[in-house]
């Protein structure tokens, strides 16, 4: 067993020092407080991280290397390994906390590209090191992609707003006839081409090949 003792607790920290050079106004409605505002939504403060900083982001984590030191993370190999563990971890080998148990938590859970919202069980060879997002009816996963048995890597992100009636922060956004297909639609059709894509070196996948939460017995 596990032990949950709490080493650390730190109350929530806002920074208000942010100010916005442009007014970002979206949609013709908005609910507030159960109430319908004819208008548009300030998303002024929702839009500070761009999909290609997201991008830049996982590619220092995940290859080192590749940046310039001042782009790395400072962390350690432990804790770093733990991240890229729990990343790509899917939930149904997750038993601490037991997702494993939870039916609502497909396999393939929170990997939207090639995926999108399938249920079905993500081939064993494949592994998704990915960071998603929803709200306000935009879908976001930020994600690098392996395929050990074909020596297969790529990174990927994408986004897709599905708010077709344009009123926010309502509930009522088309991911699963939208957003959902669409992601899941993008990442196959890129696996399929690295799949026929000439390649002159194959990749070290060995730096990913990592050991998943077993089954308490």
């Amino acid at each position: 067993m596990r032990d949950t003792t709490e080493l650390y607790c730190q109350a929530m920290l806002i920074n208000d020092s942010i100010v916005v050079k442009d007014v970002v106004m979206k949609g013709i409605g908005f609910i507030r407080n159960d109430t319908l505002i004819e208008d548009a939504m300030d998303f002024s403060y929702k839009n500070f991280y761009p999909l290609t900083a997201q991008q830049e982001v996982l590619k220092a984590f995940l290859f080192p290397s590749s940046v310039a030191p001042s782009k790395r993370f400072d962390i350690s190999e432990d804790d770093r390994n733990f991240v890229l563990q729990y990343m790509s971890q899917l939930p149904t080998e997750t038993w601490y906390p037991p997702y494993a148990k939870d039916t609502a938590y497909f396999p393939a859970y929170g990997k939207f590209l090639m995926f999108g919202s399938d249920r079905k069980e993500i081939p064993q060879n494949i592994r998704i090191f990915n960071k998603i997002g929803n709200a306000y009816g935009y879908l976001i996963d930020n994600a690098y992609i392996v395929d050990f048995d074909n020596g297969i890597e790529f990174m990927l992100s994408a986004v897709i707003a599905t708010n077709t009636d344009q009123i926010y922060n309502d509930g009522k956004y088309a991911y699963e006839k939208l957003g959902y297909p669409f992601m899941r639609n993008l990442g196959k059709l890129v696996y399929h081409y690295e799949l026929t894509r000439p390649r002159p070196r194959m990749p070290d996948l060995s730096a990913f090949r990592i050991k998943y939460d077993q089954k308490p017995e």
